[in-house]
């Protein structure tokens, strides 16, 4: 609502309330000419930084390099390992090919193992025979913690991911002093980038993940 109040979307039908309007700007005034004037070019800047990340990261461009440029633009971590292994298919999935997969074949049957799964906060011990259909699940007395990776293991609070998707900048290190309301991560999905703000002040005691990490909903970013 305020970036219509700001202008940010071009002319609204009707006049808006002026009052209104007078507080959202906040001294400032509205945009009145085409938004998207109002944006930097972009183009050139993208093309010397995908320049010099060829040698860093061993980047492999195509016949029309502003191409690759455009892909980048929209799919920045996507893009840099598409470009890292351009002539690796075994890099990526295999081409479809219509045809259904073949039927696996039963394994035999062999000694049980046992396992311990956390789901949604809770243990549950499961018995695992190769060869049979179904494993026997049965309650555990609740974990400590589940699996995770020694950073996510740390003492503090946790930053959780709002919404599942890619890591496409983490603003901090380990060390960082933040504030409520600081931005330390921002996330990418459906080409639309989401900041992730602490919700206290603190240290970075551990970073969970790292630039092109995938995360679900409900992960441990970082720990202050």
């Amino acid at each position: 609502t305020q970036g219509v109040l700001r202008g940010e979307y071009g002319a609204t039908p009707r006049a808006v309330d002026a009052e209104l309007q007078a507080k959202v700007l906040e001294g400032g005034e509205a945009i009145t000419c085409r938004p998207a004037d109002l944006i930097d070019p972009e183009f050139e800047k993208l093309s010397e930084e995908l320049k010099g990340l060829e040698a860093e990261r061993s980047l492999q461009f195509g016949e029309h390099f502003d191409d690759d440029v455009l892909t980048y633009a929209l799919f920045p971590q996507v893009g840099l390992k598409f470009f890292e292994n351009r002539n690796n298919p075994d890099a990526f999935e295999p081409v479809p090919t219509g045809e259904p997969e073949p039927a696996a074949s039963a394994a035999p049957v062999g000694e049980t193992e046992v396992y311990t799964v956390g789901v949604g906060g809770q243990s549950f011990v499961v018995s695992v025979t190769p060869g049979v259909d179904a494993p026997v699940v049965v309650p555990a007395a609740p974990a400590a913690a589940l699996a995770a990776p020694a950073a996510a293991q740390s003492s503090g609070s946790g930053v959780p991911a709002p919404l599942a998707g890619n890591v496409v900048k983490v603003l901090v290190n380990q060390g960082d002093s933040v504030a409520a309301g600081d931005v330390v991560v921002i996330l990418e999905a459906m080409k639309m980038e989401t900041e992730v703000r602490a919700s206290e002040g603190g240290v970075v005691s551990a970073l969970a993940v790292r630039e092109g990490d995938a995360v679900k909903v409900g992960d441990t970013l970082l720990r202050l």
